[in-house]
């Protein structure tokens, strides 16, 4: 069912997309590690006070605090979600818009091949993704802020992201496999994440509309949970199921559907 040369051909066209999404996460990793100090934290917290800014970019005067409620509240979120976007489309919508797909499907390969053989890439990409910014991270803090970072935590907060952004990708990669046009499947496959980000900073404008984190995947990725040490279990089982099913239901869609070749 795995398609090694179909896999080695998806690699090769998207690894430009990984290493520089990858770059831009680690590079904001290693400038919010040298940036931090207890001092930064309580002037951004002066300076931001009473605007949305106060709910994003301050902490709890710790140096994860301070990531939770900056980078895995903004860069964390947009940058894999473009990320997960544009390799989603390319999966399988972009191929059938341009016409090669019908080139593949004219070789051994079966669908099946096609879409798992994609899933398995989108995935592992993350992986690779969330892996490194690990790696770079606790290292940068190691020479920046030695002993500042709660590594248990931090690594905790990148498995929520990934979990996150797996979740993201599936309904990218959904949308893919379900529309034969890339014009649709971006409409849906950017536009419900994009909506998710819009709707989870509404949320931080007021307490009155808190009702609408029951309408954005992003309360699932919850730092404050993570960062108090209880809570999060079942929010990653959740992003994980959503994403199984999204996955699963992309490829049995691609099998079924006709196509325009």
């Amino acid at each position: 069912m795995f398609s090694f040369p179909y896999f080695r051909q998806i690699v090769k066209s998207n690894i430009k997309f990984l290493a520089a999404f990858t770059f831009v996460l680690c590079l904001f990793l290693i400038v919010m590690t040298n940036v931090f100090t207890p001092e930064t934290v309580s002037g951004l917290q002066s300076a931001t006070k009473g605007t949305l800014a106060a709910h994003i970019l301050t902490g709890n005067g710790t140096l994860i605090g301070f990531m939770a409620n900056s980078f895995y509240a903004l860069m964390a979120i947009i940058f894999p979600m473009v990320y997960s976007i544009m390799v989603g489309n390319r999966m399988i919508a972009e191929k059938i818009d341009k016409g090669s797909m019908a080139g593949f499907l004219s070789t051994p390969t079966t669908r099946l091949q096609l879409t798992l053989t994609s899933a398995v890439y989108f995935i592992l990409s993350l992986v690779v993704m969330w892996g490194v910014a690990s790696v770079v991270g606790i290292a940068a803090a190691n020479i920046s802020q030695p002993d500042a970072l709660d590594t248990d935590t931090f690594l905790l907060m990148n498995l929520g992201a990934f979990l996150y952004h797996l979740a993201i990708s599936s309904i990218c990669f959904c949308s893919s496999c379900i529309f034969n046009s890339s014009k649709n499947s971006l409409t849906f496959g950017a536009g419900i994440p994009l909506l998710f980000f819009v709707v989870s900073l509404f949320i931080k404008l007021s307490e009155d509309l808190d009702f609408l984190k029951y309408f954005t995947l992003n309360t699932l990725f919850d730092t404050m949970a993570i960062l108090e040490g209880n809570g999060y279990g079942a929010s990653f089982a959740a992003m994980a199921g959503l994403s199984a099913v999204l996955y699963v239901t992309g490829m049995v869609w691609f099998q079924k559907k006709d196509l325009p070749l």
